[in-house]
């Protein structure tokens, strides 16, 4: 994989592309399906990359399906060796990237069924767990809002935008987003353009009215994202089994309930002080962990001979990552808890049989103790958006970047953009610094 993102990172996707494929090919493993979609993405080939984003979709709806139903039999299997389902928010990107393809191909209806898709997807979420915070909402909405209009269906795209409006602000604190300014003055415009009087002056004495557009311009939507999403680490956690425990008392045995209940229990023992005498055993279990990966580019301009704009942050990946993975945390540990008390009870016979065998249990209990740290490794860190009104013709943008302290780091300029008018033209741009 290593070589595989230094040619991403040069830009060079088919070169990325040959290195993936010789890494995986004829695989249809999840994270091969990830890098493979989004590096034929960034290469232009938009029916490749939907057709492995199509697999990806159905692998990890099944996968997903398999992981809840199978659970009890998982207990039993290391998380490295299970087929990999992918996060929720992995899986809820997939219809980002589709949708864009679809833009790219020029099929509008294509792509709101993408944003359909991903929002049935968020309430299914919602569906099997009360505590789902809905993380990605808000952005899935906005692009929503911002397709429908696109292919001139005004009324869900209000929908979508109040939709943005709701989860933005909800999860605002959470998620470090500030609200989109844009999105409450699309409120307003779609609201006067719908008739609806009592949520135009509503949203009017929220957002002010709306500027007068020019009938012969057109809009530029520019999806800016920078850095590589927060990468999976190995962290490991040791949990003290006491002499007292019943499950030492008693004879070892391998109850499902009893196990599950007693992982439960040492789970309440994490970060305790403990008597070496009150010890009768040490488990040590791996689960993975996110670590930071900021990037250094954090700001982007656009400007014109007609003016510029900011580019304001739409979305969060590091942040919704490691706010879903709080949420799936609990089951992945209780999970490899579970597991490490069979190992240990494995021990405990082998033991009993023979110190030696029971010396060679514990060292093959250690050897295979280890995280899943598997992830969609070539994501972006941040999505940023640009949006512009410009009037219909050629034009040149010039796009400046900039670090933490807002100094300008880079710029570049995208030649010949075409703006057709009362239409959208539709570019992303990555950097990975």
């Amino acid at each position: 994989m290593e070589e595989v993102q230094i040619a991403f990172e040069q830009g060079d996707f088919d070169a990325a592309l040959i290195e993936l494929d010789a890494d995986g090919k004829g695989e249809a493993k999840l994270p091969y399906l990830f890098e493979r979609g989004l590096i034929t993405h960034y290469g232009d080939q938009f029916d490749e990359s939907n057709r492995t984003f199509e697999l990806a979709e159905i692998t990890s709806d099944d996968l997903y399906t398999k992981s809840i139903s199978r659970e009890a039999v998982s207990l039993v299997t290391s998380d490295n060796l299970r087929a990999y389902a992918g996060t929720q928010y992995e899986r809820l990107l997939i219809h980002y990237y589709r949708a864009f393809n679809y833009v790219y191909l020029n099929m509008p209806d294509d792509a709101l069924v993408e944003c359909r898709k991903a929002s049935r997807l968020l309430q299914f979420y919602a569906d099997a767990d009360e505590n789902y915070e809905f993380v990605g909402a808000a952005f899935i909405a906005y692009l929503s809002g911002i397709l429908y209009e696109w292919a001139g269906d005004w009324n869900d795209a209000f929908i979508a935008y109040r939709w943005a409006e709701r989860a933005y602000k909800q999860y605002e604190e959470a998620l470090g987003i500030p609200f989109p300014q844009e999105v409450g003055e699309s409120l307003v415009r779609l609201a006067r353009q719908l008739g609806f009087r009592e949520e135009f002056e509503r949203y009017a004495a929220i957002y002010g009215k709306p500027s007068e557009r020019d009938p012969d311009s057109g809009e530029l939507i520019l999806l800016y994202e920078t850095g590589f999403a927060p990468f999976k680490i190995e962290e490991n956690i040791v949990f003290p089994i006491l002499k007292v425990d019943p499950i030492v008392q008693e004879d070892a045995d391998r109850d499902e309930k009893r196990v599950r209940e007693y992982g439960r229990t040492l789970m309440g023992r994490r970060n305790r002080r403990y008597k070496e005498i009150e010890i009768e055993y040490l488990l040590r279990v791996a689960i993975p962990a996110y670590r930071s990966n900021r990037p250094s580019i954090v700001g982007i301009d656009a400007d014109t001979a007609y003016g510029g704009v900011s580019g304001v942050l739409v979305e969060d990946i590091e942040a919704a990552a490691m706010k879903t993975f709080e949420s799936e945390l609990p089951t992945i540990m209780l999970r490899t808890v579970v597991r490490g008390v069979l190992k240990y009870l494995s021990f405990r016979r082998a033991n009993q049989e023979g110190e030696t065998l029971g010396r060679l249990v514990n060292l093959l209990n250690v050897a295979t103790e280890s995280a899943d740290t598997r992830s969609w490794q070539t994501l972006p860190n941040k999505i940023l958006l640009v949006r512009m009104r410009l009037p219909a013709g050629t034009h040149n943008v010039t796009l400046s970047f900039s670090n933490r302290t807002n100094r300008r780091v880079k710029t570049d300029t995208l030649k010949d953009v075409v703006i057709q008018k009362d239409d959208k033209t539709f570019l992303n741009y990555r950097t990975f610094e």
